[in-house]
């Protein structure tokens, strides 16, 4: 029995020592886990400028709460499957891809681009003369020589385009098997300058290259189109509604083009076919071809909005930050990389997709009405176009 006690003493003694020795297991706060914000980007020309921006963005939220960074897609719709599973969070997409990001990649809109003259969430697409050569009604256009910032652009052409057809001046000519779209422009104007990246839907006959043009041609893209008026190739430009502000002499971005005049001498044909024909080019609210929905960012529909909101309140500071304007909003981003080179600021959006392409959906719609009538001479193009877009409002109306 005393063996045993004594044994028991000496254990004690032996874990107490223990106890004494051992350090205290210090108690520090887990580490926070910041979160991703990764960018999907789809042009290899621009996620260098993504890594600098992201750069930027990681100075600017001077919490650290987040992982600021840039992976490349193979294309926009990559983009999407990487955003809608869950490997990137963000991505910019121009306004004819947001229908696929919502529907097909169930994505929404959560920031659009804005500029100093605009920001509602869409950007106008505007026909820009010479103020001298405004013309007496819109049926007078017909013959003039046009220039488009591209086939199939949204400003350039399918807004202004499908509103012509729409509002019958232009009549609808099938007669080779050119889409219908290309044939009957270029039966209505005499010259027509609207390239793109396909020989086979270039028009080129008033752009600098009259053979062979591609979107490297002097009058292709927003500005180019109004160059094209500017030097005497076209009578019209179709193209975005800052451009004449911005380009004209004494503009932001003014070049050095022959025959380039003040803002005073350019105007804005309305194509409502109500009221002036013509307007300031300050009117481009009233006086326009339609809207179409700038470029836009995007996440997954899933996505958080706590996280949302963050995001938000980080890229408003960087709307302020002199470096991130440097980057794209100043007119240094000519190339157009990540967002529009005209564009001055992002903006919070809380609508939906739906709202955002209403406008440039129905002009689709128009163009893909065109291209399907299946007759074969301008006159009963034109009568066959008109019974289609009757029977397709009456079916609608049954519908509703």
């Amino acid at each position: 029995m005393a063996s045993l006690s004594f044994f028991l003493l000496v254990s004690s003694l032996f874990v107490c020592s223990v106890w004494a020795q051992a350090p205290a297991p210090a108690v520090t706060p887990a580490p926070a886990t910041a979160s991703s914000w990764t960018w999907c980007v789809s042009a290899p020309d621009d996620k260098p400028v993504c890594d600098q921006m992201t750069a930027l963005l990681t100075t600017i939220e001077t919490s650290g709460a987040h992982r600021h960074s840039c992976i490349l897609g193979s294309n926009e719709e990559d983009c999407m499957k990487r955003i809608n599973a869950g490997t990137a969070q963000f991505g910019v997409f121009d306004g004819g891809f947001i229908d696929t990001a919502a529907k097909t990649y169930t994505l929404k809109p959560i920031r659009t681009e804005g500029s100093s003259a605009g920001t509602d969430n869409q950007y106008y697409a505007v026909g820009i003369v010479k103020k001298s050569a405004c013309p007496g009604r819109l049926s007078d256009l017909k013959g003039k020589r046009s220039c488009h910032s591209g086939y199939g652009r949204s400003a350039g052409w399918t807004l202004p385009i499908s509103a012509m057809f729409d509002a019958n001046l232009i009549p609808v000519v099938s007669q080779t098997t050119q889409r219908n779209d290309i044939e009957s422009v270029t039966a209505y104007f005499s010259k027509t300058c609207a390239a793109s990246a396909t020989a086979a839907t270039s028009i080129c006959t008033a752009c600098k290259t009259t053979t062979g043009c591609t979107t490297t041609d002097d009058f292709y893209d927003y500005e180019g189109a109004f160059r094209g008026v500017v030097e005497g190739s076209c009578d019209i430009a179709f193209t975005k509604f800052t451009i004449p502000a911005e380009y004209s002499l004494g503009g932001p971005k003014a070049q050095a083009w022959t025959g380039l005049e003040a803002p005073a001498a350019y105007a804005l044909v309305c194509g409502s076919g109500t009221g002036p024909v013509c307007a300031d080019i300050s009117s481009y609210a009233t006086c326009n071809f339609g809207s179409a929905p700038p470029h836009t960012i995007m996440a997954a529909n899933t996505y958080p909005q706590t996280e949302i909101n963050a995001f938000n309140a980080v890229m408003d500071l960087a709307n302020s930050n002199a470096e991130f304007n440097d980057l794209f909003f100043s007119g240094k981003n000519t190339a157009g990389a990540i967002f529009a080179s005209d564009s001055t600021k992002t903006l919070a959006y809380n609508g939906s997709a739906e709202a955002l392409t209403s406008s440039i959906n129905k002009a689709r719609a128009t163009i893909t009405r065109v291209n399907e009538t299946p007759t074969t001479s301008g006159a009963s193009s034109t009568a066959a176009y008109g019974i289609l877009s009757v029977a397709s409002v009456f079916i609608s109306m049954l519908l509703l």
